[in-house]
């Protein structure tokens, strides 16, 4: 098993220092409409640590429900965005973007839905490319107005029905929309990476979420792809350490 950290690249060190195997950085930091590649890409090309998952997909100002949707816009995103996380030997992106994919008021649901299938076939041919997966992160009710459980994200996966879509779990939206852990078992086949925090988006280790069931139901179903931490950090070189060190201990006594 494979351990991150969502990290801006310029904190790959301590990420590093602290044990982690890789960084999950944002699209968003590699300005994908931005010409200027070059003086971009050069803090990954010398990072201590690989960064083979990216977050922070899609823009808000690029919305992918609603009346405003601008496919030929979308397109040329996704080639520009995809294309230089595969440039950087990114192999999955999270598909989070909660304010881009936010249905505004009065708009139909069942529309929004299909221009998520569209906009998740469109994405996949082109991550498909570029051997790239779009993952499909569930938000909770607060942050997103649609898709708010894994089993919800499940559903837009078979959807979509294509096999560069995938799903992620995240506890942190799972506990905060007392999300069943029974569903990781019931989407088990379709996840493909897991993000991790803790009450309150804490530092695993330092809350009270229930770590222990969550990863029996993970190794119950096979789960062998990628963990990162993403939470609020109070002094990350401090916690960083025990934080990825929680998690391997409690990976392996859930075996």
């Amino acid at each position: 098993m494979q351990f991150g950290i969502c990290l801006p690249i310029a904190d790959a060190k301590i990420a590093h220092a602290a044990g982690f195997d890789f960084v999950e950085p944002t699209v968003r930091s590699l300005s994908p409409l931005e010409p200027d590649f070059d003086s971009i890409r050069a803090p990954f090309d010398s990072a201590p640590l690989p960064t083979p998952v990216f977050n922070v997909f899609v823009p808000t100002e690029i919305p992918v429900t609603g009346p405003e949707v601008d496919w030929e816009r979308v397109e040329s995103y996704l080639e520009a965005a995809i294309g230089r996380v595969a440039a950087l030997a990114g192999k999955a992106i999270v598909f989070g973007s909660g304010g881009a994919r936010r249905v505004p008021d009065g708009f139909a649901r069942q529309e929004a839905n299909q221009q998520l299938v569209r906009f998740l076939r469109l994405a996949g041919g082109i991550a498909e490319r570029n051997d790239v997966t779009i993952v499909i992160e569930p938000l909770n009710a607060r942050e997103s107005n649609i898709v708010n459980s894994v089993v919800e994200g499940m559903e837009l996966a078979q959807a979509a029905d294509h096999p560069r879509v995938r799903l992620l779990a995240d506890l942190y939206h799972m506990m905060e929309d007392d999300e069943p852990l029974e569903n990781i078992t019931t989407c088990a086949a379709w996840l493909d990476h897991v993000h991790v925090a803790d009450t309150t988006r804490g530092a695993p280790g330092e809350g009270d979420y229930p770590y222990e069931e969550f990863f029996r139901r993970l190794h119950a179903g096979g789960y062998s792809g990628r963990i990162s931490i993403e939470c609020r950090w109070d002094d990350l070189e401090r916690q960083a350490g025990p934080a990825g060190q929680f998690l391997r201990r409690m990976w392996d006594e859930t075996q």
